[in-house]
């Protein structure tokens, strides 16, 4: 094996080692093309239209990239990336899938080139190891590119946005490498380091995620780098990395802390801001023993029941947890001058949870945010391994690589065959965590599909079944017992006369979050349906309730509104909910076309009509708000035919 290595010229050697990474990547997770639409892909893929671009076109492109994702910047490049595949493919999940596959592969490449580059940078590597450090670099990236914790980043459609912004992150970091290298060399170097920041903004094209790219040139530049260059060139990149420190600290204390510190910004959630930080601590030892132990059965993609921390001991291992972490940040500093590549992976690791386990209010844990972090942790493990293994022939060392490398490409097929089927994912999920509302209530919901509303079907009863242990378990999610309802309605069998009363609490209970919104939203289309008679008036109290609870939502005034208009057939109540929804929210043009709806054949209100559908006119810059201001001037169209059918008729 050694000859054989050493018989590939250098440049032939990388090319070879880049061809077999993209091999290797699409060998193992085309296997999971098949496995469909999950959780997030059904809000901000399956719900939304704007995305889906049906010709090539300025206005279709506008569109897509102008709707859609909630973010700072609005993720233009994740949904232009969503709309080029249906043009390609229309709304095949597999073809979405396919995409994530190949960006994935990418990716892959850019680890190895930044490994590569990163062994480079460290003195004792220089010179004769060369072709070692490729082979190093292909391991590293061979082992991030198909862990078995990367199945639910790949396969999962949505979480294109992490893959994307991985991509301008690793190249951010090469470029910034690359000029540095130049700089030392005393050649002209600032192109590159415009390349770094141009590669920082396309990745913030595909989520906000990107923007801890300077985080990790820094760590890269304090660990690897170590301002090396001319005295002039150190003093001046020391200045440059402290200012910016200083500066993102004094933002953080003084407008972030601040801004998610202030009372309700947690209302919404199960748990406070400390409550949150506290959490934090477990999570990542979590994610740390999914890494190094990643047994499928361990990865249970919903997290909605992880223990909340209320303290530094409750439980107890809050505090083990923090320990743990605060000797791996300790350890950064004390070996960064021995051990800069295992200095780098550990401060790797921690940069790239820096958001998502920060004072922001998001869900306490995904798998998905280990997407970049993973590489931290097996550049550790490689530099450790390394280290233990120096003293054994390379074709011993390529053996034992190539073995826990198999072992290792075995367990991700097995998640990935998982993955490959929508049914057996829900019902692997539910099996692996019990008590998750969430994989209970997706279960349940491919059950019920399942059965085609078949009551007789052992599908229906286990749907059932599902749901009702969901709704038991005590969680804040709606979804459970909106299901049930629904199921029940639709399928004209007695509802037990529990879940109403328990849906009402709920929303009594808790703010509105999206997902509730989206349960009554979902009844309230129902209701509309002659085959989904449900109570009407069970509704009516949900709404009051909901309502009450929230005051200040302009959406479910626009939920309410459109109930009570088309199921309890009040235009009036209708119409005046409508107003307070455009009241509550004055510049969201899409309660005015909604308002605008419900007013058109109403000559009475003609004025404000006109000024309704006009300022809906003005704010369909992107597109927007097309489909509206159709069926408003269908509408209007209809109204005027039935009134000159009135007037013929009066004059007959």
């Amino acid at each position: 094996m050694s000859r054989y290595i050493s018989a590939i010229p250098g440049r032939a050697f990388s090319l070879s080692a880049a061809a077999l990474l993209i091999l290797l990547s699409f060998v193992v997770f085309s296997g999971g093309l098949g496995g469909g639409f999950l959780f997030d892909d059904y809000p901000n893929l399956v719900s939304d239209p704007h995305w889906r671009l049906t010709t090539l076109t300025l206005d279709g492109l506008r569109e897509a990239i102008g709707n859609g994702f909630s973010g700072l910047g609005g993720r233009p490049l994740a949904l232009l990336s969503f709309a080029l595949d249906h043009l390609r493919a229309g709304p095949d999940p597999s073809a979405l899938k396919l995409t994530n596959v190949a960006m994935h592969a990418l990716n892959t490449v850019l680890v190895f080139l930044l490994v590569r580059m990163l062994v480079g940078f460290i003195p004792a590597r220089h010179g004769a190891t060369a072709k070692r450090d490729s082979l190093f670099a292909a391991c590293v990236a061979a082992f991030w590119s198909i862990h078995p914790l990367q199945v639910s980043t790949v396969l999962y459609i949505v979480q294109r946005m992490e893959i994307g912004a991985a991509t301008g992150i690793l190249l951010a970091c090469l470029a910034y490498m690359q000029g540095r290298r130049r700089q030392m060399d005393g050649q002209r170097s600032w192109t590159w380091f415009v390349a770094a920041s141009l590669a920082t903004l396309a990745g913030l094209g595909f989520k906000e995620s990107a923007v801890l790219a300077p985080v990790f040139i820094a760590c890269i530049e304090i660990c690897v780098l170590q301002f090396a260059g001319p005295d002039r060139v150190s003093r001046w990149l020391k200045l440059l990395f402290t200012g910016v420190a200083i500066s993102a600290g004094l933002v953080f204390a003084f407008v972030v802390l601040p801004y998610f510190s202030a009372p309700g910004r947690f209302a919404f959630r199960e748990f406070d801001l400390q409550q949150r930080l506290l959490t934090q601590g477990p999570v990542l030892v979590h994610y740390l023993s999914q890494i190094l132990l990643p047994v499928p059965d361990r990865l249970v993609f919903y997290y909605d029941n992880f223990p909340i921390s209320r303290g530094l001991l409750t439980p107890a291992w809050t505090l083990i947890a923090w320990t743990i972490l605060a000797g791996l940040a300790a350890s950064v500093v004390l070996c960064r001058r021995r051990y800069p590549l295992a200095a780098l992976g550990i401060a790797w690791f921690f940069v790239g949870h820096l958001l998502t386990s920060n004072v922001v209010p998001l869900e306490l844990a995904f798998e998905h945010r280990n997407y970049l972090a993973l590489l931290g942790v097996l550049l550790v493990l490689a530099e450790v391994s390394t280290r233990v293994l120096r003293r054994l022939h390379l074709d011993a060392c390529v053996t034992l690589v190539a073995v826990v490398l198999v072992a290792t490409v075995t367990l991700t097929t097995l998640q990935v065959m998982t993955w490959a089927d929508p049914m057996r994912l829900a019902t692997s999920l539910a099996g692996r965590n019990i008590e998750s509302a969430r994989a209970s209530y997706a279960l349940g919901r491919q059950l019920f599909e399942q059965s085609r509303d078949d009551t007789q079907s052992p599908s229906w009863s286990l749907a059932r079944e599902e749901f009702l242990h969901a709704a038991r378990l005590g969680a804040r999610s709606p979804l459970p017992e909106q299901a049930l309802i629904i199921m029940h309605a639709r399928d004209g069998t007695p509802l037990p006369e529990d879940i109403w009363p328990r849906l009402q609490r709920k929303y009594a209970a808790y703010l509105l979050t999206p997902e509730a919104e989206g349960a009554l939203w979902q009844l309230a289309n129902c209701r509309q349906l002659e085959q989904c008679p449900l109570d009407a008036q069970a509704l009516f109290e949900t709404f009051i309730v909901a309502l009450d609870r929230n005051p200040d939502s302009a959406r479910l005034h626009s939920i309410y509104a459109t109930f009570a208009y088309t199921v309890l057939q009040d235009s009036d109540l209708g119409t005046a909910m409508m107003r307070e929804a455009v009241a509550l929210a004055p510049n969201d043009a899409q309660f005015r076309a909604n308002l605008a709806r419900m007013i058109v054949c109403l000559p009475q209100h003609e004025p404000e009509w006109e000024s309704l559908v006009a300022t809906v006119r003005a704010a369909n810059r992107d597109g927007t708000y097309a489909d509206d201001l159709r069926e408003i001037e269908l509408g209007r169209k209809a109204c005027s035919s039935q009134s000159a059918r009135m007037q013929t008729s009066r004059k007959n």
